[in-house]
């Protein structure tokens, strides 16, 4: 018997890829679609997708996700456009399969784009690159701007190999881009609906890493709302019902089109997660900039006249692309989101210079199981099974645990530094925290100790965490046990060598603490010298648990029941039975009384299980017996033996008496 594991991952879940090759801003007013903008310069493909010769078929197709407010909620409808070149009136018809997906001939290459690329040759035509991933750029422009009806949401086009992701926003019928403020009577009381129907799409999950504990608004995965950076009076633009056209000139769409590169096997998973964490998030927020004062248009503007000089003037194009991202925020904010995602960091970019935004592709920090020889191959990722999320229903995934703690992924200074340059709301309650955490404390511990209170530690762990800042972990103590860790990057030993050696000048070397703790698993206290060592052995311990070079090794157990306390309570519920009993006693009672029995579920034991219970412990001490009963929830092998004494409030040992006590009874099996 071994203790349950978590449900394994999607073994490509487990290596970051955001197989992003490159993303383009579509803008349409009066005269038409315009691709006015797109990074890198030349989005190159590993495969030969876009460069075969022949016409390849194509699917679009658009699903509400419930974040336009001019779609209806819950649909899905198919767009396709049509064979020839798309002009201005942009991809075509709706379709009315709600699953269905039409498939086309895009055109592309027909007129030979591809080669000219290949080539070197520059071609320009009105200030715009003529060919991008192999298409024309006003057929492609065409194809990515659907119209209102045909778009709901989200927009996702494959062609071969290659999507176009994206999340289109439209002007609406009023010529607003958001809906209006309603206005409030005086007799009516403000509960705040309006304001937060308004502002709340925006705010979810636009922030900066530097967050408030209170007051801060939470996104639908934990993270904090909008961080503001205001700039001049930009908010004054606004008429008395908070949307205006100003600034927006003729435009009544904007796209930025995500193009992804998915394996086959990954490609919904992939899509997925690009569109919920990124794509979604970002066109919101971009939707909310354009209402307030025209930023998207002004930006397309000023990208549009650069395009015009650089054409006069013949500028070469990695000379324009360079003057545009200087000179252009929107442009310079979708290169840094490029880069960034591509590479699985988290994209910082700060829109209208009011806007700070934070985008991410959340990665795997730990693993529970180990990789098989058929799964890639991670090695360096934690590896526990301890669940870092709360136990109550009221938790859920949304608080860390009362009873973890935090680990550094970097030094508290630099942390620190970052947090002071932020100069926010928050950074004084954020920097008095991280102060105040030490791996050796939970969450608990520390709210006692620095006076936050424990829902604003748990919060602003949790956005530590998001932000790649920290892990949680259980508290580290010198009576636990670790051990190397199995999935341990072995090949990282040699820049980490020096790392430690400048870290521990005069404390053995590492390969000598990886040694000790290769032997036989025991208490990490025994390895420590001398009471005057413990404090910097427990440095050295946090130090090997932050490089993934170990792990805590912990304890499940198991009550079993030995065959002649089973036949003790069958014996003794036979002679309590009259001479003729009223009801027959439970199916189980005479069945396998030569067989041990295992007691799942001690905390929720049937009545059988009960009875068995009660005579193991007849004979040990009230205190035992009580103390028993309290830590039964935490013997079915769920639960790590080593956090009973932290989470019941029961010293360390009193939890080893109980379990002494009741060796007889217990089966034990160690995991990580």
């Amino acid at each position: 018997m071994s203790c349950a594991q978590p449900n394994r991952l999607h073994h490509h879940s487990l290596t970051p890829n955001s197989c992003l090759i490159g993303i383009l801003l579509i803008t349409r007013s009066s005269v038409g679609p315009t691709l006015t903008f797109h990074y890198p310069l030349r989005p190159r493909l590993e495969s030969s997708a876009l460069t075969r010769s022949n016409s390849p078929t194509t699917s679009s197709s658009s699903e509400s996700s419930g974040e336009d407010d001019d779609a209806d909620e819950g649909s899905r409808t198919t767009t396709t456009a049509p064979p020839g070149g798309a002009t201005g009136g942009g991809a075509g018809y709706a379709a009315s399969d709600t699953e269905s997906r039409s498939r086309y001939h895009s055109g592309r290459s027909r007129h030979g784009g591809d080669d000219e690329e290949k080539s070197g040759k520059v071609k320009k035509k009105h200030g715009e690159y003529n060919h991008v991933l192999g298409f024309e750029s006003d057929f492609l422009a065409g194809l990515l701007a659907p119209r209102m009806a045909a778009a709901k949401g989200r927009f996702e086009m494959s062609v071969d190999d290659v999507v176009f992701l994206g999340a289109p926003v439209h002007v609406r019928p009023d010529g607003l881009w958001r809906k209006r403020k309603k206005r409030r009577r005086k007799s009516e009381p403000d509960n705040g609906e309006e304001e937060e129907e308004e502002e709340g799409e925006a705010k979810e999950n636009v922030a900066d890493w530097n967050v408030a504990a209170e007051g801060d608004e939470q996104g639908e995965n934990g993270e904090t709302g909008l961080n503001h950076h205001h700039d001049g009076d930009a908010d004054d633009e606004r008429d008395d019902d908070g949307d205006t056209l100003k600034g927006s000139g003729t435009m009544n769409m904007f796209h930025v089109v995500f193009v992804l590169n998915p394996p086959e096997l990954e490609y919904h998973f992939r899509v997925k997660e690009m569109f919920e964490y990124v794509v979604k998030r970002f066109s919101r927020a971009l939707k909310y900039e354009q209402a307030k004062d025209g930023y998207v248009w002004r930006e397309a503007e000023k990208i549009s006249r650069m395009k015009d000089q650089a054409a006069q003037k013949d500028t070469s194009f990695g000379e324009l692309w360079r003057q545009i991202l200087e000179q252009s925020n929107l442009a310079y904010a979708i290169s840094r989101i490029y880069s960034d995602i591509s590479q699985s960091k988290i994209a910082h970019v700060l829109l209208n210079n009011s806007l700070g935004l934070s985008l991410q592709i959340p990665i795997v920090s730990e693993i529970a199981v180990l990789p098989t020889l058929t799964d890639p191959q991670v090695p360096g990722l934690p590896l526990t099974t301890a669940n870092s999320f709360g136990d109550d229903e009221t938790e859920g995934d949304v608080l860390l645990a009362k009873h973890f703690t935090l680990l550094f992924l970097e030094d508290v200074e630099s942390i620190l530094k970052e947090i002071a340059a932020e100069a926010s709301e928050s950074s004084a309650s954020l920097a008095h925290f991280v102060k105040s955490v030490k791996p050796t404390l939970s969450f608990i511990q520390i709210s006692q100790q620095c006076g936050i209170q424990l829902q604003d530690i748990q919060t602003l762990a949790r956005h530590l965490v998001h932000w790649r800042k920290a892990r949680a972990i259980p508290p580290i103590h010198q009576r636990d046990t670790y051990i190397v860790s199995p999935n341990a990057d072995m090949k990282r030993l040699s820049s980490l060598i020096p790392l430690y050696a400048k870290t521990f000048p005069t404390l053995p070397a590492l390969p000598v603490m990886l040694s000790l703790l290769s032997g036989k698993p025991k208490p990490y206290v025994t390895f420590i010298p001398t009471r005057d060592h413990r404090g910097a052995y427990l440095e050295i311990l946090t130090w090997l648990i932050r490089y993934s070079l170990v792990t805590q090794l912990r304890n499940f157990a198991w009550v079993k029941i030995p065959i002649h306390v089973k036949m003790a309570v069958h014996k003794e519920r036979q002679m309590q039975m009259s001479p003729q009993p009223p009801e027959p006693i439970e199916d189980d009672v005479d069945e396998k009384l030569e067989e041990e029995s295992f007691v799942l579920e001690p905390s929720r034991a049937s009545g059988i299980e009960s009875a068995w219970l009660e005579m193991c412990t007849r004979h040990q001490p009230k205190d035992v017996k009580i103390l028993f009963e309290r830590m039964a929830k935490y013997l079915n092998g769920q639960h790590a033996l080593e956090k009973i004494a932290i989470r019941e409030g029961i010293s360390r040992r009193e939890v080893r008496r109980v379990l002494v006590a009741m060796e007889s009874v217990l089966v034990y099996a160690k995991h990580w």
